[in-house]
């Protein structure tokens, strides 16, 4: 989805990142998953971008922003997160129009780096791994007058999973070229929250000052993300629609590209009424529970969490909250992260400020989490991302296309009636309201039961309401 996004998305992000460079500190970029880390990190990759922002901003213009995008390290080990470090800056270097150096300075240090890229990769011994990475590196930024800022994308996993050592030579060399080189990273948790140690705290001290949390996309960046999805794949999107869309995404950037992408495969003509829009939004609305590219942005916002994060969105979400109030510091965390925020309009009783989560979809999808908490080996449960389904704890056989379709909109609306026209809408599609027959939904039905029920003839999930249709029961 990242080429339908906008170039240029969090405009006092990407400033408060280039005041830290211009102030020759690192910084660290904290949000969750799809919140836009990526999107932001390659803006300020590029030079175009950077002086739209700086116009009457501090200026970076001498400095050298290289992007390093850790999904594509080769190997979690030292080696592995060097090579990909030098690798990147190599790609750079040469692609430089040497306004940043001159094209004579600018060979010299190329050649210097591919000397030490060739050592770093097939060393006469191990020693030399960190020290030819060191002298690359050394070599490059006392080579760049306006220094060198390296952009860690996806850092979460080589900062949890390789030798400390490596960080540990990353702040040396960061002392030893200071104020030539800063670091920028983007993770899902605060480097303090991903690892501890001793020498693993002295790279972390470069960061904690200068921690940002990436909140919810503002309107304006909203709007253009939903221009762009509109303008890219052909959708037309009413005000009431981008309402929608607001409203059910609620600034978080992968739940607002799926959403668009729900509510675009149904928005029809350009040119509707309120009706039309009333009853295309109802449409997405129940659908949006069980479409499967919702629901993987909600999963993966959920699993981005610390378990006591987790626990208290399911408390939050509980309609008897009582003794089960989370704690202020998990409270503030989940805050920072944009993932709950406070209620307009006032306080409720007791003082307290009430608690909104992220978006209408997500809170759906945390209050499954929470009933599946509250009885795991209970009832229906489906995992979207494997296509798994478990009953009483029980695999069941694997479903259908049909039958995984049916049962998605149902497990979407836990207790909730499903109508016919809801189910051949959701399993068959739109162009065949009129061809499926009820015959045809009952035997989709009764192959359904079949698998999930101990007595199909007596089912005790998947219930039928008598003149108004079915529902998929908790237990």
């Amino acid at each position: 989805m990242l080429n339908v996004v906008p170039q240029l998305l969090r405009h006092k992000d990407a400033l408060y990142v280039l005041e830290r460079i211009a102030d020759a500190d690192c910084c660290a970029l904290v949000g969750v998953s799809n919140s836009g880390k990526s999107s932001l990190m390659r803006a300020l990759a590029s030079r175009d971008v950077r002086h739209q922002l700086c116009s009457d901003q501090p200026q970076t213009d001498g400095a050298v922003f290289v992007y390093v995008d850790f999904n594509l390290m080769l190997e979690a080990t030292e080696q592995g997160f060097y090579e990909l470090i030098l690798r990147s800056l190599l790609d750079e270097l040469r692609h430089l129009d040497h306004k940043e150096l001159s094209k004579e300075a600018g060979t010299q240090v190329v050649e210097q780096l591919s000397g030490a890229y060739k050592i770093l990769v097939a060393p006469p011994s191990h020693f030399q791994i960190p020290l030819s990475f060191s002298e690359g590196l050394t070599a490059v930024c006392a080579s760049l007058p306006g220094g060198l800022v390296l952009l860690f994308d996806e850092f979460d996993q080589p900062f949890e999973e390789i030798d400390e050592r490596a960080l540990l030579n990353l702040r040396a060399i960061q002392d030893k070229c200071h104020p030539a080189l800063c670091f920028v990273t983007a993770t899902d948790q605060r480097l303090s929250r991903i690892r501890h140690g001793r020498d693993i705290d002295e790279f972390v001290e470069l960061f904690e000052p200068f921690t940002r949390f990436l909140g919810p996309l503002s309107e304006a960046d909203l709007g253009q993300v939903v221009s762009s999805v509109a303008h890219q794949e052909g959708y037309t999107f009413a005000d009431d629609d981008r309402a929608f869309i607001r409203h059910h995404a609620d600034g978080h950037l992968g739940l607002a590209l799926a959403v668009c992408r729900a509510l675009g495969e149904v928005t029809g003509e350009p040119v509707r009424d309120a009706a039309q829009n009333w009853f295309i939004h109802r449409q997405v609305r129940d659908r949006l529970d069980g479409d499967l590219n919702v629901q993987a942005e909600c999963r993966k916002l959920w699993t981005d969490l610390t378990a006591a994060e987790q626990d208290a969105l399911m408390a939050l979400v509980s309609s008897k909250r009582g003794d089960d109030l989370p704690e202020q510091a998990v409270i503030e965390s989940l805050r920072e992260k944009g993932v709950i925020h406070c209620q307009e309009g006032g306080t409720p009783q007791g003082g307290q400020q009430e608690e909104m989560l992220l978006s209408p979809v997500f809170e759906a999808f945390v209050r499954r989490q929470r009933l599946g908490h509250r009885r795991r080996d209970q009832g229906v449960r489906v995992d979207v991302e494997s296509g798994s389904v478990w009953v009483d704890g029980r695999e069941v056989p694997q479903l259908t296309e049909l039958e995984y379709r049916l049962l998605l909109l149902l497990y979407g609306r836990l207790n909730q009636i499903c109508d016919k026209y809801q189910m051949v809408e959701a399993v068959w599609g739109e162009d065949y309201i009129d061809e499926v027959d009820d015959a045809r939904i009952d035997k989709l039905l009764s192959r359904l039961r079949a698998k999930i029920e101990a007595d199909p003839s007596n089912p005790r999930y998947l219930t039928t309401v008598r003149g108004r249709g079915y529902k998929l029961v908790g237990p």
